[in-house]
């Protein structure tokens, strides 16, 4: 009995805590300030973000996932875009502001590995750009170098469509992007029904040895 209860419980911790997927983001170089120009520096600040990486930096996903795209704001002269998942998911923005708040979102599954298919477009600035480039920024907490990695549920991407201008400040398109932040009709994600058939099995292989013991 005491070993059948050991599978059980073993089975309830499989099904209780599947593993969280997660951003990994190589931080380039250099990582900046965002500056006081930047028309959602405070609330970015209200994250927990106030710095950023562009040049050089990756973002890895550790395990398949929803991903949740969010366009939060925008601060152009130019007609700005986002693009993802293929090309499936896109957001745009006609010049001029766009206050802060969830202005339009999206989803789509992820699987795990290098992310390489975000990106920002402009009409009248640069166009394609993809992470690592100067034109994609991500937005940090303080205290990450070049090199360091920073591990979250939830990016803040910024576009800056001109970089080369004195206005260097990633405010002209943000996106946030959560993971697992979408599961329709309660859906498991594919990691989750892992465990779960996994601790299914525990609890099946628990009473077909409890009934050979009780028939012996």
């Amino acid at each position: 009995m005491r070993k059948i209860s050991m599978l059980l419980a073993a089975a309830g911790m499989a099904i209780a805590a599947p593993a969280l997927a997660a951003f990994s983001v190589k931080v380039g170089a250099p990582v900046l300030a965002i500056p006081g120009n930047n028309d959602f520096q405070g609330n970015l600040a209200t994250e927990g973000l106030t710095f950023y990486t562009a040049d050089g930096a990756t973002v890895t996903l550790s395990t398949g996932s929803d991903l949740t795209f969010e366009f939060m704001g925008s601060e152009s002269g130019n007609r700005d875009s986002f693009r993802a998942a293929g090309n499936t998911i896109t957001f745009s923005e006609n010049s001029g502001f766009t206050g802060w708040g969830v202005n339009a979102s999206d989803t789509a599954f992820y699987s795990a590995g290098a992310i390489s298919d975000w990106f920002f477009d402009s009409v009248g600035g640069v166009s394609n750009a993809q992470i690592g480039d100067t034109a994609f920024g991500i937005f940090l907490p303080q205290g990450f170098s070049a090199g360091d990695t920073f591990r979250t549920r939830v990016l803040y991407l910024g576009f800056d469509d001109q970089p080369s201008n004195a206005d260097d400040n990633h405010d002209d398109f943000i996106v946030r992007v959560t993971v697992g932040g979408f599961n329709p009709g309660g859906v498991p994600e594919p990691g989750t029904w892992a465990m779960l058939i996994a601790g299914f099995g525990m609890v099946g292989a628990a009473r077909r040895r409890r009934r050979a013991v009780v028939a012996a």
